[in-house]
């Protein structure tokens, strides 16, 4: 089992390992960085190229989920079970944390999110062609 290492004051710290080819696994996780002023989250993607995130990443292609959480501990969370765990850390997430409270939440979340994990890579597709455009002149 992986761990990552705690940090230096001894604050608990994740890893957040995402498939970062999918535009809306990547939009989401700049959201995250943006807002985790307290940075504890590390982020794992295909441009990480050392052997542990290599080995990371091949774990998280082999999952129905873009997206792993790895606490410092070596627990692992995938998909929509790890979103409550990621907005508890983040700046008024404890607030968003609530609606999970709510029936039915987790279940929406779970749908919503294995359509977009199933379809990822058609996903990534689409980003490559629109930014492919014609020449003026060019047929379409």
């Amino acid at each position: 089992m992986d761990t990552v290492a705690p940090t230096a004051d001894n604050r608990r710290t994740w890893t957040i390992v995402s498939d970062d080819n999918c535009p809306v696994v990547r939009f989401l996780s700049r959201l995250v960085k943006s807002c985790d002023s307290h940075e504890f989250f590390r982020f794992v993607g295909k441009e990480n190229n050392d052997e542990h995130s290599r080995k990371l990443f091949r774990e998280l292609s082999a999952s129905p989920w873009s997206l792993l959480l790895i606490d410092d501990h070596g627990q692992r969370l995938q998909g929509p079970e790890a979103i409550p765990f990621i907005l508890k850390n983040l700046p008024s997430g404890r607030l968003a944390c609530v609606a999970y409270l709510i029936p039915g939440t987790m279940w929406l979340t779970q749908q919503l999110y294995l359509s977009v994990s199933r379809n990822r890579k058609q996903l990534a597709k689409l980003r490559v062609s629109s930014s492919q455009q014609t020449e003026p002149g060019q047929a379409a």
